[in-house]
């Protein structure tokens, strides 16, 4: 079975190239050398997907400013789909989203352009799979990877004697990488079941700081505790919307929870 992936050099791409090549005959695009979308070449491109039993599409801009960042979250999966059925293909489409879509404080620019993708996917038969914090694990230690490499080279700064950390920053319920790769090889293996959303939580609830200090505990580095919920009670409402449409490390200063939406959760 052939397995396309797209935004294979990312995080989550490169992890599932390396875990489902022991099964699956794997595909690579990079979709950074996608034509515009109303160029000859266009199509061409879209050419590269026909021979896909799968397709996975973990591509996606964090910080989307240009407009192909823009096509890339929101509008090319919808295209790409629309150009194998003109082709009569259909290969089992699994389009990895955000579980951010349903959290309502959430109005980071990437938030928008996955919702909005989501919206253009809405009458297509195939499988959502909407991601929290996820992160890799090695003997039980967390791994600078994804959205932990910051982290790491912050409690790498020397003539530190104590690292300031805000407390507790974000509520999530984060899931081992390894744990999503196995989830999507199940599904695989499932075969096409209809449309399908999954809305993936991990067992434990952790905020922020409780993955920093599992890092620092490690490194031996100590933590000093800035708690900003007093702050977030006395700072303007114009600041916190500034803050909340941040995709930075400032954005932590809001604490927002990532556990509470009303959908079913598939744990693992």
């Amino acid at each position: 079975m052939k397995v396309l992936i797209t935004g294979y050099s990312g995080f989550l791409g490169s992890y599932l190239c390396e875990n489902l090549s022991k099964n699956f005959q794997i595909i690579k695009v990079n979709l950074r050398e996608i034509p515009e979308e109303n160029s000859s070449s266009f199509n061409t491109f879209l050419g590269r997907f026909l021979d896909a039993d799968v397709i996975i599409n973990c591509a996606a801009n964090l910080k989307p400013k240009t407009k192909k960042d823009i096509f890339i979250n929101e509008n090319f999966p919808k295209n790409l789909l629309d150009y194998l059925k003109k082709k009569e293909k259909k290969p089992f489409f699994i389009h990895i989203s955000s579980i951010n879509v349903l959290v309502n404080d959430r109005k980071d620019y990437y938030t928008i352009t996955k919702k909005n993708a989501e919206i253009n996917l809405k009458s297509q038969n195939i499988a959502i799979i909407r991601l929290p914090l996820v992160y890799d694990k090695i003997n039980n230690i967390i791994q600078a990877t994804g959205n932990f490499k910051l982290i790491e080279r912050y409690l790498n700064l020397r003539y530190l004697p104590i690292y300031p950390m805000i407390f507790p920053g974000h509520i999530h319920y984060p899931v081992e990488i390894n744990k999503i790769s196995n989830f999507i090889e199940k599904i695989i293996n499932n075969g096409n079941l209809g449309r399908s959303i999954y809305n993936i939580a991990g067992s434990d609830k952790k905020s922020l700081w409780d993955l920093i200090q599992e890092m620092a505990l490690y490194k031996k580095k100590r933590l000093l505790k800035i708690n900003f919920q007093i702050l977030n009670k006395i700072l303007p409402s114009f600041i916190k919307k500034i803050l909340i449409k941040n995709s930075s490390i400032l954005q932590q200063i809001i604490v927002i929870d990532h556990t509470k939406y009303k959908e079913e959760k598939e744990y693992l």
